[in-house]
């Protein structure tokens, strides 16, 4: 019975640690649906990467032009908690090859290439067997 404070705090951290990794991945999944549709057009592709880190990790969302392999547009999410927020990274606009080089940070070039070695299986047609990608349907 002199347990039962300490059983009920730590069930509570259990549940609030779950309600709010549960809202940061529907924060990533509204912002993942938002983006196909607000780009929602042919020629190009919506890839994710991620990277971790030691005590910080970072998910990126690019979106390629896929006829010269040019990132349009790139948000980033980094941090180390669930209060991350993504927010638009121009600096990783431009060719795709050379992006990682643009980053600024260990977490988020990792989270690049992440993202370039996903587009390239998608571009070749080999399966994708970790994480996800979305590529974005051609527009009729």
């Amino acid at each position: 019975m002199e347990y039962l404070p300490l059983a009920l705090l730590l069930l509570g951290g259990f549940v609030l640690s779950l309600l709010a990794s549960m809202a940061q991945h529907r924060y990533y999944m509204r912002t993942v649906n938002k983006l196909a549709a607000q780009e929602h057009r042919a020629g190009v592709t919506l890839v994710s990467g991620r990277a971790t880190g030691r005590l910080r990790g970072a998910v990126v969302l690019l979106l390629v032009r896929r006829s010269d392999s040019v990132v349009e547009r790139a948000l980033v999410m980094q941090g180390a908690s669930v209060l991350a927020r993504f927010r638009e990274r121009p600096q990783l606009t431009g060719e795709l090859s050379t992006a990682s080089s643009r980053a600024g940070s260990t977490a988020i070039a990792g989270a690049v290439e992440d993202a370039r070695d996903r587009y390239r299986q998608m571009q070749s047609g080999t399966t994708i067997d970790r994480g996800s990608a979305v590529r974005m349907r051609t527009a009729r």
